[in-house]
């Protein structure tokens, strides 16, 4: 019997979800292994090493690109670093999968791509909730027309998010992840309005820091508009504490968080992240049979092994880096339009 080909893994990034459930997510994909992992700072790259069975640990990117053992690269380091880590993977011929938000601009996502292009290499970005059964649900509801004509959208994310200079996330909140909640879960809503909905055309935006002491907006607004013409409304509060935060949604680490469309014929509130079944509300409600679906234990786990069985079955991954950038795009347009005082176009993006 052909014993198919294994995956030899690279973690770029020692961060808080390689821990809880990125690296989990490649070691129980069949056909994958983390043959090494870099950090800054090599003690810890060699803990983490130790803890998922990798025979190379290093502090040394370039050593790393130069090992052809290594067949994929998972970039989870800060936003700041995304671009730059990304191009020089793709540069030595590996295959990258890369944390969300892609990158802080538009411009910087296509330097990652052309580089993915010009080697024949795979890149994806990690906007996992994509794969989930019920975000499949939902979309095939949208797109069965359904809701009627989607006319809206609304996500709504309430945390308190205040961490100490000292904690390893405090950099979330210095303005190297290109905002606040609205770049970090936030990007994960706007990504899933992009794959029910399409591309984004305009984008407005206002970004305060009103309650927080630091330099990110701990309250993010932004109105986006769709090519079909559909209004999404994007709000976003770090700056909530839990005893007055309600939202429609489940309340998580992340904080509360909900995602409504709304259409023509009918509705859909409920948010993959939820536990409910799909229900249509509105005229056909009644008729329509609710979708009960199940969320992966590990979250991560169906989109490492979408990533590992495109490299061994030569083929794209399932969502393309295009779709991510304008998830980017987005973000960095509704931060631009609270400085400028006006939409921003990204119909050309």
């Amino acid at each position: 019997m052909t014993v198919p080909p294994k995956v030899a893994w690279a973690i770029v990034g020692t961060s808080d979800i390689v821990e809880r459930r990125a690296a989990d997510a490649i070691l129980q994909q069949p056909d994958s292994t983390v043959h090494a992992v870099h950090s800054r700072s090599l003690p810890r790259a060699q803990e983490f090493a130790r803890r998922y069975g990798a025979p190379v640990a290093t502090d040394d990117l370039d050593t790393l690109l130069a090992d052809e053992r290594v067949d994929a690269v998972y970039v989870a380091t800060e936003v700041d670093r995304h671009a730059e880590q990304t191009i020089a993977a793709c540069n030595a011929g590996k295959h990258v999968l890369v944390e969300k938000p892609m990158a802080l601009t538009p411009e910087e996502c296509r330097a990652m791509i052309e580089p993915a292009r010009k080697n024949s290499v795979n890149l994806a970005v990690a906007y996992y909730a994509r794969f989930f059964e019920k975000s499949a649900a939902m979309k095939r509801v949208v797109d069965g027309g359904h809701l009627g004509r989607v006319v809206r959208a609304t996500i709504t994310q309430l945390a308190y998010t205040n961490p100490d200079p000292t904690h390893p996330k405090y950099w979330r909140v210095t303005g190297r992840g290109g905002g606040n909640l609205l770049a970090d879960v936030g990007s994960h809503r706007l990504d899933l309005l992009m794959y029910w909905l399409g591309r984004p055309t305009r984008v407005a935006g206002l970004a305060d820091t009103l309650s927080m002491p630091y330099a990110a907006p701990d309250t993010e607004t932004a109105l986006v508009q769709f090519a079909s013409g559909a209004h999404a409304t994007v709000l976003c509060s770090a700056n909530i504490p839990r005893g007055i935060r309600q939202t429609a949604g489940p309340s998580n680490a992340s904080g509360d968080t909900s995602i409504e469309l709304y259409g023509s014929e009918g509705a859909l509130l409920t948010d993959p992240w939820s536990d409910a079944p799909v229900q249509l509300l509105g005229p056909k409600g009644a008729s329509f049979e609710p979708i009960t679906c199940q969320r992966p234990t590990n979250a991560h786990g169906p989109l490492m092994d979408d990533f590992a069985r495109s490299i061994i079955e030569s083929r794209p991954p399932r969502f393309s880096p295009e779709e991510a950038l304008w998830t980017t795009a987005v973000i960095h347009g509704a931060a631009e339009s609270a400085k400028r005082g006006r939409f921003v176009d990204l119909s050309r993006v």
